[in-house]
């Protein structure tokens, strides 16, 4: 197995489609093939080596790591299912769309749609991600399905908008409409939201450190019970990230259920309320 690293050179001036780098897939090319590799561009293409300085090195798992800052390059670890994939600088749009296993590190900030309709793996963002992360793509009614996002900076609007399934942890704020339209799945953020937190939900878990400016009128109280959960989701919570490592798991959270205009069974937990 080959270990590779990829180092920008110069910006191309058009986006990429960078779909083809998977850690697995150009571990089993030589370095001829590796240099020759075509990736698709707007209206172009280009060679891997027209892109990019490449080193290889043995290694005991495939694993592909990129340095510099590659804003024009999209869809970044799409449909990764094995290896270790990580990325020293800012990526393009779509990073890690549809991806069920392996791990996706950026060390940067990523675009639009990022980890969207996610099934599996982990995929972990140092700064921030724009607007549809964890969710669905125009027309399709699922997004994320599995896995885990940890975003550590802010994200966009429409965070796991139609979410289904999987754990997302933003440590920053969100944009208006997070978590819109869920359908299950856990969705956490230590900042401040947007405006709709919660729009037409219908069952999930959204935990909140700061409350909402607003909650809306379809959305009632939701009693109490759940302290076993509670204890078990805080503790997770806790060392996962660091803004949530002051989360008390003995002191339960405000509970709201809704949302009830879609007869909806989702949860929102207020935990510093």
């Amino acid at each position: 197995m080959n270990a590779i690293a990829l180092r920008a050179k110069n910006a191309p001036g058009f986006r990429v489609d960078g779909s083809k780098l998977l850690p697995s897939a150009l571990a089993c090319l030589g370095h001829g093939e590796l240099a020759q590799l075509v990736l698709q561009g707007h209206g172009e293409q280009c060679a891997l080596a027209d892109l990019f300085d490449i080193t290889r090195i043995e290694a005991q798992a495939p694993s592909l790591r990129i340095e510099g800052d590659v804003a024009w390059l999209d869809r970044i670890g799409a449909s990764l299912d094995e290896g270790s994939f990580s990325v020293h600088g800012d990526v393009g749009d779509y990073a890690g769309i549809g991806m069920s296993g392996g791990e996706l590190h950026i060390h940067g900030n990523a675009g639009r749609f990022t980890a969207c309709e996610m099934q599996g793996g982990r995929l972990t963002v140092r700064g921030e991600v724009g607007d549809f992360a964890a969710g669905a793509l125009p027309g399709d009614m699922e997004g994320m399905r599995g896995g885990m996002l940890v975003i550590h900076g802010d994200a966009g609007a429409r965070l796991a908008d139609r979410m289904r399934r999987g754990t997302v942890l933003v440590g920053g704020n969100a944009g208006d409409f997070a978590a819109s339209r869920l359908v299950a799945g856990t969705l956490c953020i230590a900042g401040e939201t947007g405006a709709h937190v919660g729009y037409g939900m219908r069952r999930g878990t959204v935990v909140l450190l700061n409350a909402p400016q607003r909650i809306g009128p379809t959305f009632t109280d939701g009693g109490r019970g759940f302290d076993v959960f509670w204890r078990l989701l805080a503790r997770t919570l806790a060392s996962e990230i660091a803004p949530f490592s002051a989360l008390r798991a003995e002191v339960l959270p405000t509970r709201y259920a809704g949302d009830l205009a879609v007869d909806g069974r989702g949860e929102l937990l207020i935990a510093n309320s």
